[in-house]
């Protein structure tokens, strides 16, 4: 016997245990994935059913109460905008609206506050708040 068929023989069944161990672990891996994928839609399952627990629950406390659920009523339809130009009056009251919370800030402060505090203009800034 030649070391070239000991090495030949050896690399065959070596080849062939690779081969086995793939596989299995092919099938392990498909296996542990439905495993999850299954729980996964368990859980989907059990958080879509939260909804009818809620229900359940709010009939349990109107039959405890001695009242009937509230029915759901539709909601009003909302009203055409309109555009409306605001007064100057306006500015005047949200200047004094102003002014008087920053008197009630500068005592609670513990600052005094005299009648030295004027508003002098009041801009209105866009910002991204606005769409947020």
């Amino acid at each position: 016997m030649t070391n070239f068929t000991l090495l030949a023989g050896g690399i065959a069944g070596w080849w062939a245990s690779i081969e086995d161990a793939m596989a299995e672990a092919a099938v392990n891996t498909v296996i542990g994935i439905s495993v999850v994928f299954a729980a996964l839609l368990l859980f989907v399952f059990v958080i879509s059913l939260f909804k009818y627990i809620y229900l359940l629950d709010q009939k349990m406390q109107a039959k405890k109460s001695g009242k009937a659920p509230a029915p759901k009523k539709a909601p009003a339809p909302a009203p055409a905008p309109v555009a409306e130009v605001a007064p100057a009056t306006d500015d005047l009251e949200l200047i004094a609206v102003i002014t008087a919370a920053i008197h009630a800030y500068e005592e609670a402060q513990g600052n005094t506050v005299t009648g030295d505090l004027v508003v002098r203009s009041i801009k209105k800034r866009n910002s991204r708040w606005q769409n947020a």
